[in-house]
């Protein structure tokens, strides 16, 4: 039994699986919906109506979660699995938990393992947790019902996510208290434990796994009230509840069961073991700050972060603090993600706070909280900072408070610009900070008094993010350029250790069989379509060009600026042709599709990682001589050229001679330099590791 309010997104997920993973011939599925649904829901309800095996019941206004189970209650000819609507089975799923039930005479309810369920989640308990990265959830749901031992662990209570309830407990006990309860929110609770004092028990099915999307049903907005007020209520009715609970998870009896799925998961992404004389004297345990995470966020940083994690989750414990955004939860809230055996704590920031020292990253407590809560659970010798936007400045500062040494990447100009990349609001590149200068291109606040306010926010960023980077026992840098451009503007003192360290690239899937190069050329663009990326750079170089001669692709959202990206597109004519984004799995196929790639970026560029991807595959490159991308072109060779981008003439003549010579593009494919790999990199940040590590004790920097 479903109830529906609203979340049709989601409950045409759960339904969809539960037409492939249910036998409507023996079982029958009830769908109540409390009340008018939107129409993305009424729809899916209307698709089910009349089905075999399926029963749609409608209340005409609404009575909230336990108004319409206890309605769909009404007249159940035998056991009830109760199932939210934002959830998805698996195979087998209703035999798996009938049989747990009916492990005993005394069993009131079942409830399986799930992502998102308190006490029973997985593979990290009492947090909601995303799906582990490689596995899809049929995938994860097999490996679970492999490594169970069937033993069905008594729970306190059961989960209303999933909860399987005999005919026999609801005959004895009744429903759902609706009087007591209202709209939702420990009802569950309660009915557990009138089953408990009427001599049932309730029992985890250690051999199922279901997919909770989390808190996407029944809406959100009044949650955090609703279950204030139940645990109130719980604990008025039952004052030795709360106790219970909290000696459930001292003593925490599910653990041998979610640690024979940890064993499973650990053997299958099992590799040789990595160790050499880089790693026997690094850090045995490192903490990651960044401000995004693949897949909810796939920029340059976070893909570089994930890719260092990756290899150091071989040979480490490695855990990640990050930010993610989800419009449907609250800040702070967190998600769990287990990334091929490294922890990832994903916390929430959606911007729309209204005080502007959280929204701005400067400061706030919730984020220092789950920091400190990392230190004390993980135990890192090394917090390694790659990014604080979206987080807060203080976390740094925070780490050598407890005496943990801090590695911090300058990944961009985001410390001293709030933009990152010293391009200011009218598409110009800006000569350095200043309080008012910031002020006026990127107000921090809108809050009356923002004249004032707004100089006084920047010089309280700028003396956080000084204090960030001073906290710093080594600082590392993917160029010359940004070093010296933190040198310049005063951010970077001569007594900074600071380590220039090209960043190297995941390794092709493939290399397609290369075409000799011929007319027409095909020149890419790849990376989000916003002014700062230089798009219109491009195309203005394109704009009559024959088609015949060269091609324009560009490869990218354009979700961020969709009005701008029309416009560039536009420009260029019939000779430009976009193409959208593309799956990370296709980045070997949309490169063999191309001839020469164009980095047109009139903002600041750190390092270059695209323009190396393209190298790595044979894709000699034409970029803009911004920031950190000239240093990509060795000295003794032709592999590609600069130019000017707010000179598109200068990048169209070099179009329009590579059209007329073809066979340079030959010249620089097959002069392009060696590229580093991002395993020689990974072993070269353990060398730094190592650096800091031996120098334990790590005193503040005034």
């Amino acid at each position: 039994m479903v109830p529906v309010f609203g979340a049709g997104e989601e409950l045409e997920r759960c339904l969809a699986s539960l037409r492939v993973h249910t036998d409507f011939s023996r079982h029958r599925l009830v769908l109540v919906a409390d009340g008018p649904q939107p129409p993305s829901a009424a729809a899916a309800l209307d698709r089910l109506s009349g089905l075999p095996g399926i029963r749609v019941l409608t209340l005409t206004s609404r009575r909230g979660f336990i108004g319409a189970t206890n309605h769909g209650l009404v007249g159940a000819p035998g056991d009830v699995i109760l199932l939210n609507s934002d959830t998805q089975v698996t195979e087998g799923w209703v035999e798996k938990l009938a049989a747990a039930a009916r492990s005993s005479p005394q069993v009131a309810s079942v409830t399986p393992f799930s992502n998102s369920a308190t006490i029973c989640s997985l593979p990290r308990w009492l947090d909601p947790n995303a799906l582990p990265a490689g596995y899809a959830l049929d995938a994860f749901a097999e490996l679970v019902e492999r490594a169970s031992a069937r033993e069905y662990p008594r729970l306190p209570t059961g989960v209303g996510v999933c909860m399987y309830v005999r005919a026999e407990a609801l005959a004895a006990v009744g429903g759902l208290d609706e009087n007591g309860f209202g709209l939702g929110y420990g009802e569950e609770v309660d009915w557990c434990l009138r089953a408990r004092r009427a001599g049932f028990v309730h029992l985890l099915d250690d051999a199922t796994f279901i997919f909770h999307e989390g808190q996407s049903s029944f809406g959100s907005s009044s949650r955090e009230r609703g279950v204030r007020a139940g645990h109130r209520e719980i604990a008025r009715r039952y004052p030795g509840y709360l106790s219970e609970i909290a000696e459930f998870v001292r003593r925490d009896p599910l653990r041998p069961a979610r640690q024979r799925v940890l064993t499973a998961m650990a053997e299958a992404r099992r590799t040789p073991a990595v160790q050499s004389s880089r790693t026997s004297l690094s850090p045995r345990s490192v903490l990651h700050v960044v401000h995004g995470w693949p897949p909810w966020s796939r920029a340059g940083t976070e893909s570089y972060a994930a890719g260092l994690v990756l290899r150091q989750a071989r040979h480490r414990e490695v855990s990640v603090l990050a930010r993610r955004a989800d419009s449907r939860r609250n800040l702070g809230e967190p998600l769990e993600y287990d990334f091929h055996g490294a922890r990832v704590r994903l916390l929430v920031n959606n911007f729309t706070q209204r005080n502007p020292m959280s929204r701005n990253a400067l400061r706030e407590r919730r984020f220092e909280r789950e920091l400190e809560r990392m230190i004390e659970q993980a135990r890192p010798d090394l917090v390694h900072v790659h990014h604080l936007a979206g987080l807060c400045a203080t976390l740094p500062r925070l780490a050598v408070k407890h005496g943990i040494p801090v590695v911090y990447q300058l990944q961009d100009w985001w410390a001293l610009c709030a933009r990152a990349n010293l391009f200011d609001r009218s598409g110009k590149l800006c000569s350095g900070p200043g309080l008012r200068k910031c002020s006026r291109c990127l107000p921090l606040t809108g809050l009356p008094g923002a004249s004032v306010s707004n100089p006084l926010l920047y010089a309280r960023r700028n003396r956080l993010l000084r204090e960030a980077l001073r906290s710093a026992s080594l600082l590392i840098a993917g160029s010359s350029a940004i070093v010296e451009s933190y040198r310049s503007l005063g951010w970077l003192r001569a007594s900074d250790r600071v380590e220039v360290l090209p960043y190297g690239v995941e390794p092709a899937g493939f290399v397609p069989r290369r075409r000799p190069v011929g007319l027409p050329l095909r020149f890419g663009f790849i990376g989000a379509a916003m002014p700062h990326k230089g798009l219109h750079v491009a195309t203005a170089a394109f704009a009559g060009i024959d088609p015949g001669r060269a091609r324009l692709e560009v490869w990218g959202s354009s979700e961020a600026a969709p009005e701008y990206a029309r416009q560039a597109l536009a420009a260029g004519g019939p000779a430009v042709e976009a193409r959208g984004p593309f799956a990370p799995d296709a980045i070997d196929e949309v490169f063999g599709g191309l001839d020469v790639l164009v980095i047109p970026s009139l903002g600041l560029e750190s390092f270059g990682l695209v323009a190396r991807e393209a190298m790595l595959r044979g894709v000699p490159v034409l970029a803009s001589r911004r920031g950190a991308l000239p240093e990509m072109f060795p000295a003794d060779r032709e592999c590609g050229a600069t130019f000017d981008p707010e000179t598109p003439d200068e990048l169209r003549s070099w179009i329009e001679t590579l059209t007329f010579d073809p066979g340079r593009v030959q010249g620089w494919r097959a002069a392009i330099p060696r590229i580093l790999t991002m395993d020689e990199h990974a072993d070269q940040i353990e060398d730094l590791y190592q650096s800091v590590a031996c120098g334990r004790t790590v005193e503040p920097t005034p």
